[in-house]
Protein backbone atom coordinates (compact mmCIF):
# COMPACT_ATOMS: atom_id res chain seq x y z
CA UNK A 1 0.00 0.00 0.00
CA UNK A 2 1.00 2.99 -0.75
CA UNK A 3 1.82 6.18 1.47
CA UNK A 4 -0.55 9.03 1.27
CA UNK A 5 -0.65 10.68 5.06
CA UNK A 6 1.20 13.54 3.52
CA UNK A 7 -2.27 14.74 1.83
CA UNK A 8 -4.64 16.56 4.12
CA UNK A 9 -7.54 14.73 4.69
CA UNK A 10 -9.54 17.65 5.93
CA UNK A 11 -9.68 19.01 2.56
CA UNK A 12 -10.17 15.44 0.69
CA UNK A 13 -12.50 15.43 -2.49
CA UNK A 14 -15.31 12.71 -1.36
CA UNK A 15 -16.37 11.52 -5.16
CA UNK A 16 -13.68 12.49 -7.97
CA UNK A 17 -15.34 12.01 -11.74
CA UNK A 18 -13.30 10.72 -14.20
CA UNK A 19 -13.51 11.32 -17.91
CA UNK A 20 -11.82 8.76 -19.58
CA UNK A 21 -9.92 9.98 -22.51
CA UNK A 22 -7.05 9.61 -25.17
CA UNK A 23 -6.72 5.81 -24.98
CA UNK A 24 -7.22 5.56 -28.86
CA UNK A 25 -4.37 8.10 -29.01
CA UNK A 26 -2.42 6.50 -26.65
CA UNK A 27 -2.82 3.06 -29.03
CA UNK A 28 -2.29 5.12 -31.91
CA UNK A 29 0.98 6.91 -31.11
CA UNK A 30 2.42 3.18 -30.18
CA UNK A 31 1.41 1.91 -33.20
CA UNK A 32 -1.16 -0.70 -31.63
CA UNK A 33 -4.86 -0.82 -32.70
CA UNK A 34 -7.49 1.01 -31.25
CA UNK A 35 -8.70 -1.57 -28.66
CA UNK A 36 -5.48 -2.04 -27.24
CA UNK A 37 -5.65 1.87 -25.31
CA UNK A 38 -9.08 0.64 -24.50
CA UNK A 39 -7.66 -2.54 -22.78
CA UNK A 40 -4.87 -0.45 -21.62
CA UNK A 41 -7.20 1.54 -20.06
CA UNK A 42 -9.73 -0.63 -18.08
CA UNK A 43 -6.55 -1.93 -16.52
CA UNK A 44 -5.47 1.65 -15.29
CA UNK A 45 -8.96 2.26 -14.01
CA UNK A 46 -8.27 -0.53 -11.92
CA UNK A 47 -5.27 0.97 -10.71
CA UNK A 48 -6.80 4.27 -10.08
CA UNK A 49 -9.95 2.66 -8.46
CA UNK A 50 -6.91 1.05 -5.71
CA UNK A 51 -5.17 4.14 -5.10
CA UNK A 52 -8.42 6.51 -4.82
CA UNK A 53 -9.43 4.22 -1.99
CA UNK A 54 -5.87 4.31 -0.31
CA UNK A 55 -6.03 7.96 -0.27
CA UNK A 56 -9.54 7.78 1.81
CA UNK A 57 -11.72 9.11 -1.14
CA UNK A 58 -15.27 7.91 -0.55
CA UNK A 59 -16.29 7.85 -4.23
CA UNK A 60 -14.93 6.99 -7.96
CA UNK A 61 -16.63 7.25 -11.29
CA UNK A 62 -15.35 6.56 -14.79
CA UNK A 63 -17.35 7.69 -18.18
CA UNK A 64 -16.33 4.75 -20.37
CA UNK A 65 -18.98 5.14 -22.75
CA UNK A 66 -21.00 7.86 -23.75
CA UNK A 67 -24.75 8.37 -25.89
CA UNK A 68 -22.39 9.27 -28.48
CA UNK A 69 -20.25 6.41 -28.57
CA UNK A 70 -23.03 4.71 -30.22
CA UNK A 71 -21.67 6.64 -33.59
CA UNK A 72 -17.85 4.44 -33.27
CA UNK A 73 -17.98 1.11 -35.44
CA UNK A 74 -19.92 -1.70 -34.58
CA UNK A 75 -16.62 -3.71 -33.98
CA UNK A 76 -15.10 -1.18 -31.23
CA UNK A 77 -18.42 -0.58 -29.33
CA UNK A 78 -18.43 -4.97 -29.07
CA UNK A 79 -15.09 -4.69 -27.79
CA UNK A 80 -16.26 -1.73 -25.07
CA UNK A 81 -19.08 -3.61 -24.07
CA UNK A 82 -17.05 -6.88 -23.66
CA UNK A 83 -14.52 -5.18 -22.34
CA UNK A 84 -16.94 -3.58 -20.09
CA UNK A 85 -18.46 -6.81 -19.22
CA UNK A 86 -14.82 -8.35 -17.89
CA UNK A 87 -14.09 -5.58 -15.93
CA UNK A 88 -18.13 -5.85 -13.63
CA UNK A 89 -17.10 -9.66 -13.54
CA UNK A 90 -13.52 -8.67 -12.07
CA UNK A 91 -15.10 -6.63 -9.19
CA UNK A 92 -17.55 -8.62 -8.56
CA UNK A 93 -15.68 -11.02 -5.58
CA UNK A 94 -13.26 -8.28 -4.99
CA UNK A 95 -16.17 -5.96 -4.12
CA UNK A 96 -18.36 -8.55 -2.04
CA UNK A 97 -14.80 -9.14 -0.18
CA UNK A 98 -13.77 -5.92 0.43
CA UNK A 99 -17.23 -4.32 0.89
CA UNK A 100 -17.05 -1.85 -1.92
CA UNK A 101 -20.71 -0.87 -3.64
CA UNK A 102 -20.62 -0.67 -7.26
CA UNK A 103 -23.20 1.67 -9.29
CA UNK A 104 -23.99 2.19 -12.85
CA UNK A 105 -25.31 5.65 -14.18
CA UNK A 106 -26.80 5.99 -17.55
CA UNK A 107 -29.06 3.85 -19.60
CA UNK A 108 -29.72 0.11 -18.95
CA UNK A 109 -32.63 0.12 -22.31
CA UNK A 110 -29.52 -0.09 -24.54
CA UNK A 111 -26.43 -1.61 -23.15
CA UNK A 112 -26.68 -5.68 -24.08
CA UNK A 113 -28.49 -8.02 -22.01
CA UNK A 114 -25.51 -9.82 -20.31
CA UNK A 115 -24.11 -6.74 -19.55
CA UNK A 116 -27.13 -5.18 -18.37
CA UNK A 117 -28.20 -8.05 -16.00
CA UNK A 118 -24.01 -8.42 -14.65
CA UNK A 119 -24.58 -5.14 -13.73
CA UNK A 120 -27.87 -4.93 -12.03
CA UNK A 121 -26.67 -8.26 -9.70
CA UNK A 122 -23.54 -6.43 -8.78
CA UNK A 123 -25.38 -3.57 -7.91
CA UNK A 124 -28.30 -5.11 -5.63
CA UNK A 125 -25.09 -7.17 -3.94
CA UNK A 126 -23.10 -4.62 -3.21
CA UNK A 127 -26.05 -2.01 -2.29
CA UNK A 128 -25.59 -1.81 1.47
CA UNK A 129 -21.64 -1.28 1.18
CA UNK A 130 -21.32 2.66 2.45
CA UNK A 131 -17.64 2.86 2.64
CA UNK A 132 -16.24 2.69 -0.59
CA UNK A 133 -17.98 2.77 -4.10
CA UNK A 134 -17.01 2.33 -7.66
CA UNK A 135 -19.07 3.94 -10.54
CA UNK A 136 -19.07 3.41 -13.97
CA UNK A 137 -20.81 5.70 -16.37
CA UNK A 138 -22.05 3.29 -19.05
CA UNK A 139 -24.17 4.94 -22.07
CA UNK A 140 -24.30 7.77 -19.89
CA UNK A 141 -24.61 11.70 -21.43
CA UNK A 142 -25.86 14.44 -19.05
CA UNK A 143 -28.29 16.14 -21.05
CA UNK A 144 -29.74 12.43 -21.64
CA UNK A 145 -30.08 12.16 -18.26
CA UNK A 146 -31.18 15.31 -17.36
CA UNK A 147 -34.42 14.59 -20.38
CA UNK A 148 -35.18 11.41 -18.52
CA UNK A 149 -35.30 12.86 -15.21
CA UNK A 150 -37.60 15.41 -15.99
CA UNK A 151 -39.82 12.82 -18.15
CA UNK A 152 -39.90 10.96 -15.29
CA UNK A 153 -40.92 13.48 -12.66
CA UNK A 154 -43.58 14.88 -15.19
CA UNK A 155 -44.97 11.15 -15.90
CA UNK A 156 -45.24 11.07 -11.81
CA UNK A 157 -46.90 14.21 -11.46
CA UNK A 158 -43.66 15.34 -9.62
CA UNK A 159 -43.03 18.95 -9.42
CA UNK A 160 -40.08 19.79 -11.41
CA UNK A 161 -37.54 22.08 -9.25
CA UNK A 162 -33.88 21.51 -8.29
CA UNK A 163 -34.82 19.55 -5.33
CA UNK A 164 -36.88 17.11 -7.04
CA UNK A 165 -34.40 16.96 -9.97
CA UNK A 166 -31.52 16.14 -8.32
CA UNK A 167 -33.47 13.49 -5.79
CA UNK A 168 -34.24 12.01 -9.09
CA UNK A 169 -30.69 12.14 -11.26
CA UNK A 170 -28.50 8.82 -12.02
CA UNK A 171 -26.41 10.06 -8.88
CA UNK A 172 -28.88 10.58 -6.30
CA UNK A 173 -27.09 8.17 -4.49
CA UNK A 174 -23.80 9.21 -4.32
CA UNK A 175 -21.40 11.87 -2.99
CA UNK A 176 -22.01 15.31 -4.66
CA UNK A 177 -19.00 16.00 -6.81
CA UNK A 178 -15.80 17.50 -5.71
CA UNK A 179 -13.24 16.98 -8.65
CA UNK A 180 -14.11 16.42 -12.07
CA UNK A 181 -10.79 15.02 -14.39
CA UNK A 182 -10.40 14.78 -17.61
CA UNK A 183 -7.33 13.31 -19.34
CA UNK A 184 -6.27 13.12 -23.46
CA UNK A 185 -5.94 16.91 -23.79
CA UNK A 186 -9.26 18.04 -24.68
CA UNK A 187 -10.14 21.29 -21.92
CA UNK A 188 -14.56 20.72 -22.17
CA UNK A 189 -16.79 18.20 -20.38
CA UNK A 190 -18.42 16.94 -23.38
CA UNK A 191 -22.13 17.18 -21.56
CA UNK A 192 -20.65 14.86 -18.67
CA UNK A 193 -22.65 15.32 -15.55
CA UNK A 194 -24.20 18.45 -17.09
CA UNK A 195 -26.04 19.28 -13.61
CA UNK A 196 -23.77 17.94 -11.29
CA UNK A 197 -20.76 19.97 -12.50
CA UNK A 198 -21.84 23.48 -11.39
CA UNK A 199 -19.47 23.95 -8.77
CA UNK A 200 -17.05 20.66 -8.81
CA UNK A 201 -13.53 21.87 -9.26
CA UNK A 202 -12.09 20.61 -12.92
CA UNK A 203 -8.65 19.65 -13.55
CA UNK A 204 -7.81 19.07 -17.43
CA UNK A 205 -4.42 16.85 -18.22
CA UNK A 206 -2.80 16.38 -21.45
CA UNK A 207 -1.96 12.73 -20.15
CA UNK A 208 -4.19 10.07 -22.34
CA UNK A 209 -5.56 8.02 -20.22
CA UNK A 210 -3.62 4.94 -19.62
CA UNK A 211 -0.47 6.91 -18.55
CA UNK A 212 -2.79 8.81 -16.14
CA UNK A 213 -0.56 7.18 -12.85
CA UNK A 214 -1.88 6.85 -9.54
CA UNK A 215 1.14 9.46 -8.98
CA UNK A 216 -0.96 12.10 -11.01
CA UNK A 217 -4.06 11.27 -9.48
CA UNK A 218 -2.30 12.25 -6.29
CA UNK A 219 -1.03 15.61 -7.80
CA UNK A 220 -4.65 16.03 -9.01
CA UNK A 221 -6.01 15.68 -5.46
CA UNK A 222 -3.21 17.95 -4.30
CA UNK A 223 -4.21 21.14 -6.68
CA UNK A 224 -7.56 20.36 -5.38
CA UNK A 225 -6.57 20.54 -1.78
CA UNK A 226 -5.48 24.10 -2.72
CA UNK A 227 -8.29 25.62 -4.12
CA UNK A 228 -10.79 27.80 -2.28
CA UNK A 229 -14.73 26.20 -2.62
CA UNK A 230 -17.11 29.62 -2.23
CA UNK A 231 -20.26 28.10 -3.23
CA UNK A 232 -21.29 31.59 -4.93
CA UNK A 233 -20.32 32.91 -0.74
CA UNK A 234 -17.52 35.12 0.49
CA UNK A 235 -14.07 34.62 0.46
CA UNK A 236 -12.67 33.13 3.76
CA UNK A 237 -9.09 34.73 3.42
Amino acid sequence: MSDYSDIDKNVLPKHIALIVDGNRRWAKERGLPGISGHKAGAENINKLVKTAKEMGIKCISAWVFSTENWKRSKEEVKYLFELMGDTVQDYRNKFLEEKSRFVHIGRKDRIPGKLRDSIINLEEQTKNFDDFTVCLAIDYGGHDELVRTINHLKDSGIEINEENIEKNLDTAKLPKIDLIIRTGGEVRLSGFMSWQCAYAELFFTKTHFPDFSPEELKKAVEDFSQRERRFGGDSKK
